[in-house]
């Protein structure tokens, strides 16, 4: 699963942007260490955006562990990428959920 970010201009966004996402990813890392559903796997930035990937068993348990999160992000992601199948699975089951 990933999350979607937009960010101002087309670039990698601004400092306070990016230091917006490392924060929230480490507070899904918390979330999902209490949780016990999964893990931050690593983000992206560029083109005007940012990702946060998630990994565990279950896309869905993931998105409802770091929901409580999500309502009080800032910036708030766009929408998240729910993939129910193995990273090399081309033809696995996949969720776009705007949020």
């Amino acid at each position: 699963m990933f999350l979607k970010f937009a960010f101002t201009g087309d670039g990698f966004g601004t400092e306070p942007e990016r230091g917006a996402i490392y924060a929230l990813a480490h507070q899904l890392e918390e979330v999902l260490e209490a949780a016990g559903d999964g893990e931050v796997a690593g983000h992206e930035f560029g083109q005007g955006a940012a990702e946060i990937y998630l990994y565990g068993p279950d896309a869905g348990a993931l998105l409802q562990a770091i929901r409580p999160a999500l309502r009080t992000a800032t910036p708030r992601p766009t929408e998240a990428v729910l993939r129910y199948g193995d990273l090399d699975d081309d033809g696995c089951r996949v969720e776009v959920i705007p949020l």
